[in-house]
């Protein structure tokens, strides 16, 4: 058993200090300020992890969790953190992250609060898996560090409802002897209950995946009888997964029910979000995000953007956003689905001033740059992955005066706003902003200006 005292709260979640010997160590379940015992259970060479085991001197930013399964569940990190607490953590986080990346000092602007912290979740992923002997229907979220099942009946980040779907339906699949899909054996039907909730309307998209290429009768009773005991549900769909992977949905779709959509209207903007397209899971606080990036956008230009790229512009969300601020903007993104949905978002908000390009972000910008195309400001929105070296040239060969960079992941945002500054923009501002309440996850707004500009 090591004495440990825990120096801060890192991304990824875990607090950490130092063993006796000097060796740095990671411990889950702490709060920064603590004093603790925890048990080492891997030894590498640059570092330890441990299991907390006592307490000995309490943080005064220690709660007690809303959730009766923190303790356990994988999905969060840190219900047993102060709220206001975390936001300071994830302020200090990004700085640190961005100073090590730019090797230089770096303000950032502290992380604004998301306006709901409980039942924010407006998409949900839920596994499914069985019991050996009694076949119970399991489904909630993995073990820390684990792929074991934890059994969530009720999850406070998530909206109530969406709980007692889940208890409906984990009720009716076992009642009418439908196999939960098993990884060890690629065996058994339904793999996870994936829920799209409107914050706006309160209703609801419901997705069974299953380990199948075609859809099973029962499940059409089941939709049936689901939509008829939660008038809430506005449409049911099948996604066809038999990938031997982590990928929780595949590419096809089916229909059996209602609609295949949700709305959420934010602020005036009308957003048309189809079972398969990519949306911000806290609709409240994306507009959080909006309004920050609209806000150092104008804080650039006198008058409206006479030219405005949106790079990875998914359903049209930052475009349709801007659509005001700017004289033209041109949108591009990849996956047909989100395509679908944008045409249908730039009708339903009259948005004449955006063009829309389907294809490879990559591809396309490499084309711009040929055509010798010039923008005033571009927005990139890329995945947790971040930007290759070859787009973030592109990008910059492409600005004239500005770029803003969303970013999901602050050690791919360091990586690339360095390459950033190489290209010739300089970072002018930095934002945080609290999309994951009680994770370690945190969105970064960052508005960069050509040397000069």
């Amino acid at each position: 058993m090591e004495k440990i005292e825990i120096k801060s709260l890192v991304y990824g979640g875990a607090g950490v200090g130092h063993l006796d010997n000097g060796k740095t160590v990671f411990v889950d379940d702490v709060v920064d300020g603590e004093v603790v015992e925890a048990e080492v259970f891997s030894d590498k060479k640059q570092f330890s992890l441990a299991s907390l085991k006592n307490i000995i001197s309490k943080s005064k930013y220690r709660i007690e969790p809303e959730c009766k399964l923190s303790k356990v569940c994988g999905g969060c990190q840190w219900q047993h953190v102060e709220y206001e607490h975390q936001l300071d953590v994830k302020t200090r986080i990004v700085k640190d992250t961005l100073q090590k990346a730019l090797k230089k000092e770096i303000e950032v602007e502290r992380t604004i609060a998301s306006p709901d912290n409980m039942q924010y979740r407006c998409k949900v992923q839920m596994p499914v898996s069985q019991t050996k002997n009694s076949k119970r229907i399991l489904a909630g979220y993995f073990k820390k560090n684990s792929h074991e099942l934890v059994n969530i009946k009720y999850c406070p980040i998530q909206p109530d409802i969406i709980g007692e779907i889940c208890e409906y339906l984990k009720d009716i699949f076992q009642k009418k002897n439908i196999r939960a899909y098993d990884e060890k054996t690629r065996k058994g039907m339904i793999r996870h209950f994936v829920f799209r909730y409107s914050s706006t309307n309160k209703k609801i998209l419901l997705i069974f995946v299953v380990n199948s290429k075609s859809t099973a009768p029962d499940l059409r009773i089941i939709a049936d009888d689901v939509m008829h005991k939660f008038p809430q549900i506005s449409g049911v769909c099948v996604n066809f997964n038999k990938q031997n992977s982590n990928v929780i949905m595949g590419e096809n779709f089916e229909l059996i029910s209602g609609d295949d959509f949700v709305e959420e209207n934010l602020e005036g903007r009308i957003y048309h979000i189809s079972k398969g397209s990519f949306f911000q899971v806290n609709p409240r606080s994306a507009v959080n995000i909006f309004k920050t990036a609209e806000d150092m956008l104008k804080s650039q230009f006198i008058g409206k953007i006479p030219r405005l790229l949106d790079a990875y512009s998914g359903v049209g969300s930052f475009s349709i956003w801007m659509k005001d601020i700017a004289d033209n903007i041109v949108a591009v993104e990849d996956y047909p689905q989100a395509v679908c949905d944008a045409k249908i978002n730039l009708e339903k908000n009259r948005a004449d001033n955006i063009s829309l390009f389907e294809g490879d972000a990559q591809e396309v910008l490499d084309n711009f740059v040929k055509e010798g195309r010039v923008f005033d400001a571009v927005i990139i929105d890329p995945p947790r992955k971040g930007c290759s070296e070859k787009a973030l040239e592109a990008v910059s060969s492409l600005s004239n005066k500005v770029i803003l960079y969303v970013s999901c992941n602050p050690a791919t945002l360091g990586r690339d706003l360095k390459k950033l500054e190489e290209f010739g923009f300089l970072v002018k501002r930095v934002q945080p902003v609290d999309m994951f309440c009680h994770t370690h996850h945190v969105e970064t707004v960052v508005l960069l200006a050509k040397y000069g500009e």
